[in-house]
């Protein structure tokens, strides 16, 4: 393989105002086109620094890839700098200075001179459009090297590489299939299903396990083991069964949009501890207010009893954290909204809050169906991010499932 090397250019990266996840995305992409990742470094916006460090990574690898500093101020200076290290001049694009001037007047109502700084071209750089923001990336080739110069912010850089990818792939390109579980422990998943998992020995196994996500197993190879990799992989999704809630590039809120979406139901949610967590992942899904009616926040009392129609009995006796209220929030949830299923979560988040009877991490969970309410208890563990992610799968799960049985209970009525 290739070498390839990434250099994070910022001075909020340097001191830890935002986290460089532009070098992950990009090492994960790279590997799978073949390349082999020696170093990623963040750098500071300094002249002399990014110069060494450009020529550097010239000298060790093939390929470079710079991510940030092609904005219009001061401080932008990565074009400066690889032009200066391979003695090619820049030249302002014109055409492409009326183009960015015109986008900056429909996004902000006005355009800085300064907006022609991002007009700068390394000479025989391919232009990568931005269909997001301003600020291009630029592409070239020079003596045997490739250079990609990439926005910072990760909403723009993810659809400029994504439209560069096939440009990069190498002939030791790799193919990769991703399994994501839950409810079944790593240790147990590797050692019950072994002899499927590692039946071919020429395909790399990884397994990633996670508190908040569950456990993932992924098979990777050459893309002559495709077909290998497939047959393994269709072998253990028959015998995980449910316990698969996603594939490759999807996740758990994925699978439930589409389920719902393809056999034209709805949902609605009532959170508590997860403060709208649930709510925020699934909109995060182009289309979800195909199958989303809606949700509500009750993470007081008061508003369990006066917006979800909790009864004050049931708090008083049982406690805001008890199956008891989660199963009349998810109830009265699905009939607020007229969803034909709810999901409701209420639990102690901590770091306070806990009692000996119900400890930090209790969290309590219920599904609302077409025709019964269900309901369970976790305790979990963690800090109080943890437990409110851990949460949100967990109840995307029981809804998944629940979804699922009923569609099956559906499906025997009908035989």
């Amino acid at each position: 393989m290739k070498n390839a090397v990434i250099l994070a250019i910022g001075n909020e990266l340097v001191e830890g105002l935002i986290l460089d996840t532009n070098s992950r995305y990009l090492s994960q992409k790279l590997k799978l086109a073949g390349w082999y990742v020696i170093r990623t470094e963040t750098l500071p916006d300094n002249f002399e620094i990014m110069k060494d460090r450009v020529a550097k990574a010239l000298e060790d690898a093939e390929l470079l890839i710079t991510t940030g500093g092609l904005g219009p101020t001061d401080d932008d200076i990565t074009r400066e700098a690889v032009s200066a290290v391979i003695n090619r001049s820049l030249v302002i694009n014109n055409n492409l200075v009326e183009e960015l001037t015109k986008r900056a007047l429909k996004y902000y109502g006005k355009s800085a001179k300064s907006v022609s700084k991002q007009a700068m071209i390394i000479e025989g750089a391919e232009i990568l459009d931005n269909p997001v923001g301003t600020a291009p990336g630029q592409f070239l080739q020079i003596g045997g090297k490739t250079i990609i110069l990439l926005p910072g912010p990760p909403s723009e850089l993810i659809p400029i590489f994504e439209n560069v990818y096939e440009k990069i792939k190498t002939n030791d390109s790799l193919y990769t299939r991703r399994i994501k579980t839950i409810g079944i422990p790593e240790a147990i998943l590797m050692e019950e299903y072994k002899d499927v998992i590692y039946s071919n020995p020429e395909i790399t196994v990884a397994t990633m396990a996670s508190y908040e996500r569950g456990v993932e197993v992924r098979f990777t190879g050459p893309f002559i083991l495709k077909d290998s990799i497939d047959t393994i992989c269709s072998r253990l999704l028959l015998l995980l069964g449910d316990s698969v809630y996603a594939v490759d590039n999807s996740d758990i809120q994925d699978t439930v949009y589409n389920t719902l979406k393809k056999n034209g139901l709805t949902v609605s949610f009532a959170e508590s501890c997860t403060g709208g967590l649930l709510s925020s992942t699934f909109v995060d899904l182009p289309g979800a207010s195909d199958v989303y009616k809606g949700g509500i926040v009750a993470y007081s009392n008061d508003s369990k009893t006066e917006i979800l129609q909790v009864c004050k009995e049931t708090i008083e006796t049982y406690g805001a954290v008890s199956e008891e209220c989660v199963r009349e929030m998810a109830r009265n949830c699905r009939v607020l909204f007229n969803s034909d299923f709810s999901v409701a979560v209420s639990g102690i988040a901590g770091p306070s809050g806990g009692t000996e009877e119900k400890p930090v991490g209790t969290v309590c969970i219920a599904l609302a169906t077409p025709k019964e309410v269900f309901s369970s208890t976790q305790h979990l563990r963690g800090d109080r991010n943890s437990i409110r992610k851990r949460s949100t799968l967990l109840a995307f799960d029981m809804l998944r499932r629940g979804v699922l049985e009923w569609l099956r209970l559906q499906e025997l009525s009908r035989k």
